[in-house]
């Protein structure tokens, strides 16, 4: 249910908490402290695995998924060479055409001679500073004369809230809807959030006001050009509150006012809500005529659709959400609370908008989602009068530890599991592949490579190479039917004469194989036989080999 603020009789604006401009508390550096080195969990953890894993390198994957973050870097590594993106993940010549600003930074960071992996890495320490500041803002002006104790409470939660639940038919977590997983590899999105939680903050001011700000609606511009279902969520938020709004609706009936008084009133209202939701949309339009336009994101987003089921989100909810609901009892204390009871309601709208169309990865709508349920649980408990009970902190205390502490370990487990070195995974490959890699990256002869997919997903990143077939997102249409195509390829199962036309009709340059296959027979390389008079150079690196062919 949406309710309207108090009216200013009823209580005075509250001003914004002049110790939200202080500096941290103890218990505030301590949650940060905790959210940073949970944060750079999985990258401590590959750098370990560097230094102990003797004949394998990291390829600079910096998350349990490495194939996303390898994208990233393929990302960085066009943006480099044409400051707008194109899909390396086809061995075809595709458009330039994907504007993001991070991925453009970085892009010139790798053309002034910085590895892509580092200039990804760079965002992590904006992401997890600039979320973690936004969020106490947010608390401090939704929740003015709470108290530190509170506020802690709701940051804690916002954090590091979790709840077990099913997942593909198992027991486990959902990384989509803890905060800290975001920063192993997909740093975009904490930034993004930042940017809405900003943009709302500002907002509220400036409606309190009755002034127009350019700022909420740059930010949300910002959030949606980098993880766009935070400016879709932005969209709602504002548009909901807007429309809802009984305070509108009362000027709006008031006829005891005359025609020009109501225009005056709801001017700048109605100015401030168009200009912020506009601004956010420019970028969602942009994204929406990508898909219909670029064949390779049309495709990627179709990619991006994600089974799991709405239940095993509800149940993680369900805790904190029961809670939650006791901060609907009667009328918000400002705007900025106001926002917190719309956000759910519109999470569950993008959620579902996400699931039917084109856009994909539905799941993304829920970062952040623990913030307003947060803020509504911790101040529907004060409304009820939780303070005053005799253990009532104690109590708080016992149920955020068990709330937080069991999940935030069973997602670094997962995370150690996920990262541990593994051949054919992409993260880490052999001595032997990395200096094939290296040489595809410094020979100047242009054209695409032809592996297997987990080298496939390495190659873009650290070469600028278009690949055959690495990643089954982009790598379309027949991402298996390449996979299963280019293995017949590179073993023993195809003749002369077709190993020749499958190579020609690729149109690649570059053959590469790795240290898992064998195609030597009778001390001969069999793959250089096969290729015969197609076969210009071979260039070997220990167990893996590069094949150039005419």
């Amino acid at each position: 249910m949406i309710t309207s603020e108090a009216t200013p009789r009823a209580v005075p604006p509250i001003e914004p908490d002049r110790q939200a401009r202080r500096g941290l508390d103890a218990g505030e550096w301590a949650l940060l402290i905790v959210f940073s080195l949970v944060s750079v969990w999985v990258l401590g953890l590959d750098l370990y695995h560097q230094a102990t894993s003797h004949g394998l390198v990291w390829t600079g994957g910096d998350g349990p998924y490495p194939t996303d973050q390898l994208q990233y870097m393929a990302w960085v590594r066009s943006a480099s060479q044409h400051l707008l993106v194109a899909n390396l993940f086809v061995i075809h010549a595709t458009p330039a055409d994907y504007f993001q600003p991070a991925i453009l930074i970085s892009g010139l960071l790798v053309a002034a001679g910085m590895a892509p992996w580092l200039s990804l890495l760079l965002w992590k320490p904006v992401a997890v500073l600039g979320l973690f500041f936004a969020i106490r803002a947010y608390v401090r002006r939704a929740m003015p004369d709470a108290g530190r104790g509170p506020w802690l409470a709701v940051i804690a939660l916002t954090l590091f809230y979790g709840s077990f639940t099913t997942v593909y038919g198992g027991f486990g977590v959902i990384g989509d809807l803890f905060p800290p997983f975001w920063n192993w590899g997909y740093t975009f999105g904490p930034v993004a959030l930042a940017a809405i939680i900003g943009a709302l903050i500002i907002y509220a001011s400036a409606r309190r006001e009755a002034r127009v700000s350019w700022w909420p609606g740059l930010l949300g511009a910002l959030a949606s050009i980098l993880h766009p279902w935070q400016g879709e969520l932005l969209v709602v938020i504002l548009g909901l509150l807007e429309i809802f709004c009984a305070e509108n609706r009362d000027v709006l009936r008031d006829r005891r006012l005359p025609g020009r008084m109501r225009a005056e009133l709801l001017s700048p209202r109605i100015r401030l809500a168009v200009l912020s939701i506009g601004l956010t949309l420019i970028p969602l339009l942009y994204y929406a005529a990508l898909g219909k336009l670029d064949s390779s994101w049309a495709n990627g987003g179709n990619g991006l659709k994600h089974s799991l089921q709405a239940f095993s989100i509800f149940l993680i909810v369900l805790p904190l959400g029961l809670v939650a609901l006791t901060g609907y009892r009667g009328a918000p204390r400002n705007f900025v609370i106001r926002t917190a009871r719309v956000w759910p309601v519109a999470t569950i709208i993008i959620f579902v908008e996400s699931g039917v169309s084109t856009g994909g990865a539905p799941l993304h709508t829920f970062l952040g989602i623990t913030l307003p349920l947060a803020v509504l649980a911790v101040d529907g408990c004060l409304r009820l009068g939780w303070g005053r009970l005799r253990a009532g902190k104690a109590l708080a205390v016992l149920l955020i530890l068990a709330f937080t502490v069991p999940t935030t370990y069973w997602e670094l487990k997962g995370a150690a599991s996920s990262v541990s070195p593994r051949l054919q995974t992409g993260n880490f490959i052999t001595t032997g592949e990395n200096r094939a890699i290296d040489f595809l990256a410094r020979d100047r002869t242009p054209g695409g490579v032809v592996s297997r997919l987990y080298l496939g997903k390495v190659i873009p990143g650290v070469t600028g190479r278009h690949t055959y077939v690495g990643d089954c997102v982009w790598s379309e249409p027949n991402c298996g039917a390449r996979i299963a195509l280019v293995a017949k390829l590179l073993s023993a199962s195809m003749t002369g004469a077709q190993t020749r036309t499958t190579v020609l009709a690729t149109h690649a340059r570059f053959l590469l194989t790795d240290c898992s296959l064998h195609v030597v027979v009778d001390g001969k390389d069999e793959l250089v036989q096969r290729l015969g008079p197609v076969l210009q150079s071979v260039h070997r690196f220990g167990c893996a080999t590069v094949y150039q062919v005419r």
